[in-house]
């Protein structure tokens, strides 16, 4: 009954140190995220509508870089913000040079038959270059109470599992060769000043 226990432990042990490494990657990956969006260099959006099928979906979770206007090209795709000021992501079919750095993109999304009513200015745009497909599905899941409550509670226990120290020295029959594995206290000799 023992043995089965402690291996109950090891690997509640084992399950939350790799959470806890698991969550350090998440944490350092959003912390990354989150410095490019503030900082202007990466832009994060849900698609919303059909126009770039079958090149993304509705739902699907897009991460962009800023390039210079003067980058892009007859047939990237690209974030610009139209005249509302919403973002919008559409493939490039004309460009021309504009007043300055800036450059007058024609947008097209994939599935729309004409181009999009107004061309867009712009010194700088988005170019997505990881897709999350399904994204806003999983973030509407995981924003359950249901769901993300007990999440969080089991990754705090699994993070508690990984930090309980294991019980004290090992028997004899434990370490290799027999003997245990507690070394001797250190000794310290003070020379006294007579």
């Amino acid at each position: 009954m023992g043995g089965m226990v402690s291996g109950v432990r090891v690997g509640l042990r084992w399950a939350g140190s790799a959470l806890l490494w698991a969550g350090a990657l998440a944490g350092v990956l959003g912390l990354a995220l989150f410095v490019g969006v503030r900082s202007g260099y990466v832009q994060t959006l849900v698609v919303i509508s059909g126009s770039m099928q079958p090149t993304y979906h509705v739902g699907d979770g897009l991460v962009s870089r800023r390039v210079p206007a003067s980058a892009v090209r007859v047939g990237d795709v690209v974030s610009a913000r139209n005249a509302d000021g919403v973002l919008v992501t559409h493939r490039v079919v004309g460009v021309e040079d504009g007043p300055g750095d800036a450059r007058t993109l024609t947008l097209r999304g994939d599935a729309n038959s004409g181009d999009d009513p107004a061309p867009y200015v712009v010194e700088r745009t988005y170019v997505p270059v990881v897709t999350v497909p399904h994204a806003k599905a999983f973030v509407d899941v995981v924003r359950r109470p249901t769901v993300g409550i007990p999440l969080v509670v089991a990754a705090c226990a699994l993070v508690g599992f990984a930090l309980v120290p294991s019980g004290g020295p090992r028997r004899q029959d434990d370490v290799p060769g027999g003997g245990t594995d507690e070394k001797p206290a250190p000794t310290h000799r003070y020379d006294q000043a007579s």
